[in-house]
């Protein structure tokens, strides 16, 4: 599960470019974020199900021997 810490500023009661900037730019640094993350989330996942497998093999050869 991924964890991100980014600040979103508050929107000003009135509109600023500078203000939508910020706003913005926090949220392309959670997409950013997430999508890394969830990478690296389906790689573990890959490789404790790879792990798991081999596991079951090297448990099977052992019978047969």
């Amino acid at each position: 599960m991924a964890k991100i810490n980014v600040y979103i500023p508050e929107p000003q009661p009135e509109y600023s470019p500078e203000n939508f900037r910020q706003i913005n730019q926090g949220l392309a640094t959670i997409e950013n974020q997430l999508n890394t993350s969830f990478q690296q989330d389906l790689k573990n996942e890959q490789d404790s199900f790879n792990y798991f497998m081999q596991w079951q093999l090297d448990i099977k050869a052992q019978h047969l021997i």
